[in-house]
C-alpha cells in the first residue's frame, strides 16, 4: 500500500490522505491526471489529461512522468519523462501546482532537501515552503502513530463491501485539531472469494476504494455505482415532445459517471414498478445534478395497436417537480473518456443525440484535448434538441464544430443550413478529414444501419468505429412484450462492432444454420417449452408468461440477470452488465442468450 499526502496551495492548512493499493499499481499503474479516467485525478487546467503515474515493480514503488507539458517536479527537480523515480518516505511530487508527499512506506531516509542545501539555483522560499510542508506531514505522521491503539477513523472512509455506495460519506472528526480529510481513489476492484474468506478470518473487512474524486464537504455523498434516491429539481421543455428532467439526490449528493454512459430508472406505474434505461445527457464535469432526456413514443406507424412507449409517456404525464424515484448505475461503456483519441466525430438522430451531448458538455467543461465536430439530424428545425446551447457551444469553443441537417421541409420553418440524409457526398463536405478521426454514433437502427454502411463504403478504418444501440430487440416483439420494450431507452453498447458476439459458455458454441429448437426448463416455474434460436431467453419468458426483468434489452443494464442452471448459450451482443463474479457463479443475461441444447434456468 502506498500512502500519499496531497497538498493544494489554495488550502494551505488541509491536505488529503491517498492509498493506493498494491494491486492498483500492478501493469499499467496509477494514472495520474485531470481526466476522469486516471486513478488519481487532479482537477486543474495545469494538469494534463494524462500527466504522471505510480507504480510498483519487484516491491519497489516508482513515479513516472507521462508529459512533458506542464510542470513536474520530483524533489524540486525537474523530471525526465523517459526516467522512472523510486519512492521513498517523504519524497515530494509536485505537478501543476498539487504537492504529493509520500507518506506510507515503513523506512525513512534522510531528507533530500538537505542535499540541495547548497545549490545556488534552489529557490529559498521553495525551500522554506518544503521545510513547512514535510514537517506538517511529520506532526500528523507523530499524532496518528500516538493513537495506534486506539486509531481514530473519523477522516478514513472504510468502505463495507456489502454497503451502497450512496450511503458512503465522512463522519464529523472528533477532534478540533484535526483539519485533514480523506480522498478514497481508483475505481472499485473485486473482491475475490479468497480474498473475502481471508478477511472474514482475521476478524477485519477489507479496504475499497472510489473511483478517483475531488474531496468533498462532510455530509455530501459522493455517488458513482448503485441504487439511489433522487428528486426532480427542474423539467425543461426541449421541443414539442423532448423533455430534459433534471435531478438532486435526496441528501446532498455529487455524481460521478462517465459521459455516454446510461442508468436505469425505477417508477411505480399503477402500481407495479417498471424498470428503464436512459442515456445520461449531462456532464460529470456539473457533479450536483444527474439529467435524462427522453422523447415522448407513440405508437408504431405501422402498428397502430401497439401500446405508445410505456415509461417515457409516464415521465412526460406524471413525473413532476418534487418527486422522488430510484435509478440504478451507471452503466456503458459508450465513452470517449477511454480513448485519447484527439480528433472526434459524433453523428447523431433524434434522441440519440442525447450520449453525445453529455460527452460534448464534458470536454469542453474540463478543457480536454479534443477536437469535435458534432452532426446531428433531426426532422425539422423545431425538433432539434438542444440546438440553442449547441450553437452557443460552437460560437464560444474553436474546438467544436457543428452540422445540423433536417430531413424534411416544414411550411413556416426557415432553413438555411444542410437537408437530407448524410450520404457520400454530405459527410466529406461536413468533415473532410473524417477518415482521421473516431466516429460514434447513437440513433435509431435505420439511422445507425445506414451511417455504418456509409462510412464503410468510403474506406474508414472501422476499428475507430463505436455505436451506441436503442433497447429494441432483434426480433419483433411478441403481442405480450409490447409494453415492455420502451424504445426511448438510449442504452446498451455495442463496443467496437466489429466484436458484437460472445459466448457465455467455458467453450465457444457454434451458431446452427438451421432452426432446430431446444428445450428450455424454468426450474422456479415448472414449465418446459421449446425455443427456437431465434428467440431470446427474455422473449421466451414472456410468451409464456414467466415473470423476469429487463429494462434495456441489449445487454448492457444487467435488469434481466438470471442464473444458468444447465446447459450452453450464446450471445448476440456483450454482455456488460455481467461483472466476473456472476459469470463464475453462472449469471447470464436473458435478453441477448439464446438456447444452443437444453437449457435450465433459475427462474
Amino acid at each position: 500500500m502506498l500512502k500519499i499526502k496531497l497538498f493544494n496551495p489554495q488550502h494551505p492548512l488541509e491536505h488529503q490522505e491517498l492509498e493506493l493499493s498494491d494491486h492498483r499499481l500492478k501493469d499499467d499503474g496509477c494514472l495520474i491526471g485531470n481526466s476522469p479516467s486516471c486513478g488519481l485525478m487532479l482537477p486543474s487546467v495545469k494538469v494534463q489529461e494524462v500527466h504522471g503515474k505510480f507504480f510498483t515493480d519487484k516491491g519497489k514503488y516508482y513515479f513516472q512522468a507521462l508529459t512533458e507539458k506542464g510542470m513536474t517536479q520530483y524533489n524540486d527537480e525537474a523530471v525526465n519523462k523517459k526516467q522512472s523515480y523510486p519512492l521513498e518516505t517523504d519524497d515530494i511530487i509536485r505537478i501543476g501546482e498539487f504537492v504529493l508527499i509520500v507518506d506510507g512506506l515503513p523506512i525513512k531516509k534522510k531528507s533530500k532537501f538537505r542535499k540541495n542545501k547548497n545549490n545556488k539555483n534552489s529557490n529559498s522560499s521553495n525551500k522554506r515552503s518544503l521545510q513547512s510542508i514535510k514537517a506538517l506531514t511529520r506532526r500528523n505522521r507523530r499524532s496518528a502513530d500516538k493513537k495506534t491503539e486506539t486509531p481514530d477513523k473519523s477522516n478514513q472512509i472504510t468502505i463495507d463491501p456489502n454497503t451502497t455506495l450512496n450511503n458512503y460519506q465522512s463522519k464529523p472528526s472528533s477532534s478540533a485539531a484535526s483539519s485533514s480529510t480523506t480522498a478514497a481513489i481508483s475505481p472499485p476492484l473485486p473482491t475475490t472469494k479468497k480474498e473475502s474468506q481471508t478477511s472474514s478470518k482475521s476478524g477485519k473487512l477489507p479496504l475499497t476504494t472510489l473511483q478517483s474524486q475531488p474531496p468533498t464537504e462532510i455530509g455530501i455523498n459522493w455517488w458513482n455505482k448503485g441504487k439511489i434516491a433522487v428528486r426532480c429539481l427542474n423539467i425543461i421543455e426541449d421541443t414539442q415532445d423532448v423533455k430534459t428532467f433534471r435531478f438532486i439526490g435526496i441528501s446532498p449528493t455529487l455524481f460521478n459517471y462517465k459521459p455516454g454512459q446510461f442508468v436505469t430508472l425505477n417508477v411505480n406505474i399503477n402500481g407495479k414498478i417498471v424498470k428503464r434505461a436512459y442515456s445520461i445527457s449531462s456532464s460529470p464535469s456539473r457533479p450536483h445534478t444527474l439529467e435524462i432526456t427522453v422523447k415522448r413514443v407513440p405508437p408504431p406507424v405501422d402498428v397502430p395497436d401497439a401500446p405508445p412507449g410505456l415509461v417515457s409517456n409516464w415521465l412526460h404525464d406524471h413525473l413532476k417537480v418534487g418527486d422522488e424515484i430510484t435509478l440504478t448505475g451507471p452503466s456503458g461503456k459508450f465513452t470517449c473518456v477511454d480513448s485519447h483519441a484527439a480528433k472526434l466525430l459524433f453523428i447523431s438522430a433524434g434522441s440519440g443525440i442525447t450520449p453525445m451531448m453529455s460527452m460534448s458538455r464534458w470536454a469542453l467543461d474540463t478543457v480536454a484535448n479534443r477536437d469535435i465536430t458534432f452532426v446531428h439530424s433531426a426532422r425539422s428545425p423545431r425538433d432539434i434538441i438542444y440546438r440553442k446551447e449547441l450553437e452557443a457551444m460552437a460560437a464560444n469553443h474553436s474546438n467544436f464544430h457543428l452540422a445540423l441537417t433536417i430531413t424534411r421541409k416544414t411550411t413556416g420553418e426557415p432553413w438555411w443550413g444542410f437537408q437530407g440524409r448524410l450520404n457520400e457526398v454530405l459527410l466529406p463536405a461536413i468533415c473532410p478529414d473524417f477518415p482521421g478521426r473516431v466516429i460514434y454514433v447513437c440513433g435509431p437502427d435505420g439511422f445507425m444501419k445506414g451511417v455504418k454502411n456509409l462510412v464503410e463504403g468510403l474506406g474508414f478504418p472501422m476499428e475507430n468505429y463505436y455505436q451506441e444501440s436503442f433497447g429494441s430487440s432483434n426480433k419483433k416483439p411478441s403481442s405480450s412484450s409490447g409494453e415492455k420494450n420502451d424504445n426511448s431507452s438510449l442504452v446498451a453498447p455495442h463496443n467496437n462492432i466489429a466484436n458484437n458476439d460472445h459466448s457465455a459458455s467455458s467453450k465457444p458454441v457454434p451458431i446452427s444454420s438451421n432452426n432446430t429448437s431446444y428445450p428450455v426448463v424454468f426450474a422456479k416455474s415448472g414449465k418446459e417449452v421449446l425455443c427456437d434460436q431465434q428467440m431470446s431467453l427474455l422473449e421466451l419468458a414472456e410468451e409464456e408468461m414467466i415473470e423476469v426483468e429487463s429494462s434495456c434489452r441489449s445487454g448492457g443494464c444487467g435488469s434481466c440477470k438470471v442464473k444458468k442452471l444447465e446447459g450452453d448459450i450464446r450471445y448476440e451482443g456483450e454482455a456488460d452488465g455481467l461483472d466476473a463474479n456472476d459469470t463464475e457463479e453462472g449469471y447470464i443475461l436473458a435478453c441477448i442468450a439464446y438456447p444452443q441444447g437444453k437449457v435450465v434456468i433459475d427462474a
